[in-house]
């Protein structure tokens, strides 16, 4: 490994869901429009392409809310059936389900709550369902029902269905139609990019810059700015420049990592 090399605890970028969160303007904004939904009880569509952090944002505002004391379930709709969908949601928002309830007597538990919470004080209870584009037509199905009967005169819910851009047209018109409001998260900066590497390498153990400003520059353009490929690129370079023993890394180190990682600039 390379820690000890550039003086680091661990990998500043290749940690899964450890990677610290990082709030450039892009996630400040979605994260400010999340909470205007959830305190009006209405429902958005988080929109972001492949890499791009709608998951770490939308685990992010999870995070928050709950420390908040505010009801909150977070989950992939990625091939789930209905009953998983629903016992998931129910047992996240601590609605007691039971292993033989079935779809209907689930569906029934979360309703029952809507009804018992109402209106109430503060945020809405949230269901943050990620990847939705991937949603099966009977979970989808549940959805619409779902949101039809957490409105009315007292609404109670607050649904954020995240998705790829492409994606979202396949979660039909009469779902993408019950959603008030579009929120899309944009590819990093170079400022913003920058930002992100310099505090992912100090809470690493980072005490000098490792990147030069023409590393920087070559990472942005060569990832178009999008984080998932900014951690896998810096990670690469890192270990490229440790094993040749370099004490920083420049532009070209960040050229051989993109090119021993096979990518294209417009690669998704």
């Amino acid at each position: 490994m390379y820690h000890a090399h550039w003086g680091l605890e661990r990998s500043p970028f290749a940690g899964g869901d450890g990677l610290p969160f990082f709030e450039g303007e892009g996630q400040t904004e979605a994260i400010a429009r999340l909470r205007y939904v959830a305190e009006q009880r209405r429902h958005a569509l988080l929109l972001a392409g492949r890499g791009v952090g709608k998951t770490a944002l939308l685990r992010q505002f999870a995070e928050t809310r709950r420390y908040e004391g505010l009801q909150t379930a977070m989950m992939s709709l990625a091939g789930l059936s209905p009953r998983e969908f629903l016992w998931q949601a129910a047992a996240q928002l601590a609605l007691g389900p039971k292993s033989s309830d079935d779809v209907v007597q689930l569906f029934r538990r979360i309703t029952d709550h809507g009804s018992a919470v109402g209106w109430g004080a503060g945020a809405a209870t949230a269901l943050l369902l990620d990847d939705a584009d991937q949603a099966g037509a009977d979970v989808r199905m549940q959805l619409l029902r779902l949101l039809s009967l957490a409105g009315g005169t007292t609404p109670w819910l607050t649904v954020v269905l995240a998705a790829t851009p492409t994606g979202a047209r396949r979660m039909g018109d009469e779902l993408l139609d019950a959603l008030d409001l579009r929120i899309e998260l944009e590819p990093w900066s170079e400022p913003e990019m920058v930002g992100y590497i310099q505090h992912a390498l100090l809470a690493a153990g980072a005490e000098q810059p490792i990147f030069d400003d023409e590393a920087l520059g070559a990472l942005h353009a060569l990832s178009d700015g999008v984080p998932r490929k900014i951690n896998r690129l810096a990670d690469h370079a890192l270990l490229g420049a440790a094993a040749e023993d370099r004490d920083t890394i420049d532009a070209a180190m960040i050229e051989a990592a993109h090119d021993a990682l096979s990518w294209t600039t417009t690669g998704s």
